[in-house]
C-alpha cells in the first residue's frame, strides 16, 4: 500500500472521507508499517488502522505523539 502523509492532529478532530475519524471505532489490523515521523525526522513503526463508513472500509496508520496528539498517513 502507499501512504500519503496526513496530519498532526491535537484535538481529535480530523476530517478523512466526510467524517471526524475520532468519531468512529477504530480497527487495529494488527500490522505496523515503517514510516517517517516527521516530527522528529525519525522513522517509526506505525499501527495500521480501519474505520467503517456506510459499508466502506478507510484504512490509515497512525502513531500516538502525546496526550490526545496522533500522527496519520493515509492509505491509497
Amino acid at each position: 500500500m502507499n501512504w500519503k502523509l496526513g496530519k498532526l492532529i491535537k484535538n481529535k478532530t480530523y476530517k478523512l472521507w466526510g467524517v471526524n475519524i475520532f468519531d468512529y471505532q477504530w480497527t487495529d489490523t494488527g500490522e505496523t508499517v515503517h514510516l517517517k515521523d516527521y516530527t522528529d525526522g525519525i522513522r517509526k513503526d506505525f499501527t495500521i488502522y480501519t474505520i467503517d463508513v456506510e459499508g466502506t472500509t478507510h484504512t490509515f496508520a497512525a502513531i500516538g505523539r502525546g496526550l490526545n496528539t496522533w500522527l496519520f498517513y493515509v492509505g491509497e
